[in-house]
């Protein structure tokens, strides 16, 4: 008797393995963790320039938001820079400033100079096409999403911005980037602390940010699945 072959246009694609999901925040980490431990070595001849720059230097952090962000550079590297400079408070103040303004600028590059550029390179990677797709229609839960996913800030606002997310949406969900980011603030004024404090056991000024860092890598494994069943959803 002939039994019939399944059929698999329909079956749903396979969930990425959780590697994936960890490679990009890990490696981040990685690398923050080098830069960290570079000022580290560096700290008493940076202090002085640092000092000279004054009050400019936040206007100089917000620059960089604007030039450095929207060419791909991951958010997190700021945000940490902004605690390990400002502290976590100062820091958290102008992260968030900066975040939002490189949104609102990226929202003008993706909808109107850029967007066939994001188009056809949204067109290759399959996280992002469904996330394009789901744009224009997705409401503002879709926008938070896709903002506290671990995708690249820059191209998910580009792919957002390309797809023909209204600018309301596109505001209401910028703030979903914030919980990552103020995180990066907080683990960078961890390290600076680590950094000017000479004194005390060297695994207590390392607990603070370890242990950050390995809950940030197990919140993006749960927000990238959660994250792309969620705008899959919404095609």
């Amino acid at each position: 008797m002939h039994t019939p072959e399944p059929a698999h246009g329909n079956e749903p694609s396979p969930p990425s393995p959780a590697w994936r999901d960890l490679a990009m925040p890990a490696i981040t980490l990685l690398v923050l963790a080098g830069a960290a431990h570079v000022a580290a070595s560096h700290w008493e001849s940076w202090q002085p320039r640092l000092a000279a720059v004054g009050a400019a230097a936040p206007a100089l952090y917000l620059l960089l938001w604007l030039v450095v962000v929207p060419c791909g550079f991951p958010a997190a590297g700021l945000g940490f820079s902004a605690g390990f400079l400002f502290g976590p408070w100062a820091g958290t103040s102008w992260a968030i400033v900066g975040l939002l303004l490189s949104g609102v600028f990226m929202h003008l590059l993706g909808r109107r100079w850029l967007r066939p550029r994001v188009a056809r390179l949204v067109a290759t990677r399959p996280r992002l096409a469904p996330l394009e797709r789901a744009a224009a229609q997705g409401g503002v839960r879709l926008h938070l999403l896709a903002r506290l996913s671990p995708l690249n800030y820059a191209m998910v606002c580009y792919t957002l911005a390309a797809g023909g997310a209204r600018l309301r949406t596109y505001l209401l969900g910028l703030p979903g980037a914030m919980p990552g980011l103020v995180a990066y603030v907080w683990l960078g004024a961890a390290a600076a602390r680590g950094v000017r404090v000479q004194d005390g056991a060297e695994w207590v000024r390392l607990t603070v940010p370890l242990v950050g860092g390995l809950s940030l890598l197990v919140l993006a494994v749960v927000l990238a699945r959660f994250a792309r069943r969620t705008w899959r959803g919404s095609e």
